[in-house]
């Protein structure tokens, strides 16, 4: 009979909660998140006290705003006397306890040291120490457990008849934080990619959260009334694109990761923010280099893709981390590097890093220097050896300081600022390019 009327409640609450409001989380970047929580009151005419208590310990105490309609609230108080499970347990050492290691018997004694990662029990047989992930449970023998271990609000509401209401509560808690992680994979037989997003989400907090509608938020939100130290990062460029499961929220983007998900305490789960989409991207050879120096070396691997609605993007792509993988002639992948994305805008462009060329050197050479009271004139050569199997675009780049000018150069090169010149090539398979320049400086 006990069991049927436990079933019977479970019933209750189940329907109950698919009839309420769905529950919410938003995260922001601040590592913090707004969440709505659904609750169904069974009320009796007149004066009614009700509690909730699966809040978050980290919740900022003025946050909750309680929504429910066709009651009155007289008042709200939030019970922030709790303490963690760790210092309950500290405070209870010389209690009498048992434990269940994974694999083995259960043992008895005295508690008689408790951390984050073992705990010290005395038994008859000495002192046994045991690791805190090997244990199925742990027991406190007591019967007066009387200490909180989350925080409780507690609501006195007017009813004017015996009803059920759905109630909402929202508050913001820090303990819950998001990253976007990117995935490039090139083609190394042309300039196709393959370019999907997923959203890395992580509850460090102390609540399981189910039925869950799941959304993340780009761009910082002051949680500090004073402007001087806030900071918001717009992505107004963006505005208008077209992109699944995104929404505007003032000057930022919310997109939505999914509803009906689970995201347990300390747990970290990843979810996709949009489809993979197949794209174009360009790859370099970069060299790079400054007036007085010389030798050889591998040159540098830059990728880079546009976000246009030619390269099918034009979205507004949040801030996170990439990793780039290169796909070989078998079909595998092969590992490039891990890169730091900024926030990129409409139109806007990423530049990777693709780690040091195997089979692309540079050699840089000072032919001659010529230094005199007022000027100074110096040539350069540079050679680009292309050993590998397939032609490749290169960008030799030169920093020059001062007030100089390019007396005579073997090879095109573009003016790029007041201290950088550089040179385009394309260079085929085994073969190699040289260049000679001479810059001129004066001054009085």
């Amino acid at each position: 009979m006990k069991k049927i009327i436990l079933l019977f409640l479970s019933l209750n609450l189940v329907f109950a909660q698919l009839d309420s409001p769905a529950r919410s989380l938003t995260i922001y970047k601040d590592n913090f998140a707004l969440v709505n929580e659904p609750i169904v009151w069974n009320l009796k005419l007149g004066r009614n006290i009700s509690s909730f208590t699966n809040i978050s310990q980290n919740l900022l105490f003025d946050s909750p705003v309680l929504s429910v309609e066709g009651v009155q609230v007289l008042s709200q108080t939030l019970n922030r006397n709790f303490s963690s499970t760790d210092a309950f347990l500290k405070n209870n050492i010389g209690a009498a306890v048992e434990v269940k290691p994974n694999d083995g018997s259960n043992v008895q004694g005295i508690l008689m040291d408790y951390n984050g990662s073992t705990i010290s029990i005395k038994t008859n047989k000495g002192l046994v120490v045991f690791q805190r992930s090997q244990l199925s449970y742990f027991t406190l023998k007591s019967s007066t457990v009387q200490d909180k271990f989350t925080p409780e609000i507690r609501w006195e509401i007017i009813s004017d008849e015996d009803k059920s209401v759905n109630a909402d509560l929202s508050y913001i808690t820090s303990g819950f934080s998001w990253k976007p992680i990117y995935t490039l994979t090139i083609n190394n037989s042309d300039s196709s990619a393959m370019l999907s997003i997923n959203a890395e989400v992580s509850n460090n907090s102390n609540v399981n959260l189910f039925a869950l509608d799941l959304s993340v938020v780009e761009g910082n939100v002051p949680l500090h009334s004073s402007r001087k130290n806030s900071s918001s990062y717009q992505m107004v460029e963006s505005r208008g694109s077209a992109m699944e499961n995104r929404a505007m929220l003032g000057d930022f983007y919310i997109f939505n990761l999914g509803k009906n998900l689970n995201l347990d305490a300390m747990q970290t789960i990843q979810l996709p923010m949009m489809k993979t989409r197949n794209i174009s991207y360009d790859k370099k050879y970069i060299y790079k280099n400054s007036e007085r120096e010389q030798g050889d070396g591998p040159l540098s691997v830059e990728v880079s893709f546009e976000n246009s609605i030619e390269n099918n993007l034009e979205l507004p792509l949040p801030s996170g981390i990439l990793y780039l993988y290169e796909k070989n002639v078998t079909g595998g992948l092969s590992f490039l590097g891990r890169n730091g994305l900024s926030q990129l805008y409409k139109g806007g462009t990423a530049i990777l890093d693709g780690g040091k060329a195997f089979d692309v050197i540079g050699k840089r050479r000072i032919l001659n220097f010529d230094r005199q009271t007022n000027s100074e004139e110096s040539t350069i050569s540079i050679q680009i050896i292309n050993t590998s199997d397939k032609s490749i675009k290169v960008k030799a780049i030169e920093n020059i300081i001062g007030d100089w000018v390019i007396k005579e150069s073997s090879s095109m090169y573009i003016k790029e600022d007041a201290s950088t010149i550089y040179f385009p090539l394309e260079i085929e398979a085994g073969a190699s390019e040289l260049i000679t320049y001479t810059y001129k400086k004066e001054w009085k």
